[in-house]
């Protein structure tokens, strides 16, 4: 068996078990939710999950993605990240290691931040008396592209005056 499909297997029996301790059902349309979101790679959307699962001919309703994602939120299994107030952006949850995004505060486009030495920072920091299900850092700010649009309307506007 591949590391994906055990790594598949060990999610499953999580949301079973989550499933079981909160009386909840165990219906088709959420382990088919979750199986289409565990082959699906980096962030989604509700609108994103909802075009695989059709593409997959796998008939659900909207109400049924939210409800499921929720659920798995809760479960620890999918985080659901603040990137926007408008769309929901959700993101697997692989391991305890430490994600980073930079957030262009003008334009709002994300960037996962990849490099070693910020992840590193996070993972070692270990609080006491908390267990960590998994870290993600934020950070905000202004990108090259959207910087250069406010300093060229800058420009103009002195230039202007």
């Amino acid at each position: 068996m591949s590391e994906k499909t055990n790594k598949y297997i060990e999610v499953e029996a999580r949301f079973r078990k989550y499933l079981l301790a909160n009386d909840l059902r165990q219906t088709k349309e959420r382990y088919a939710i979750l199986k289409t979101i565990y082959n699906m790679e980096g962030t989604f959307t509700v609108d994103d999950l909802l075009n695989m699962m059709e593409i997959q001919r796998f008939p659900i309703s909207r109400s049924a993605i939210y409800t499921t994602t929720q659920l798995l939120v809760q479960a620890n299994l999918i985080i659901r990240h603040p990137f926007s107030s408008s769309t929901a952006v959700f993101e697997r949850i692989e391991d305890s290691s430490p994600r980073s995004y930079q957030i262009c505060s003008h334009c709002h486009r994300i960037t996962r931040i990849k490099g070693r030495d910020l992840a590193e920072a996070v993972g070692a920091y270990h609080p006491r008396r908390f267990n960590v299900s998994h870290r993600v850092v934020y950070i905000y700010g202004i990108c090259p592209k959207c910087e250069q649009i406010l300093n060229k309307r800058l420009k103009q506007l002195s230039v202007t005056e």
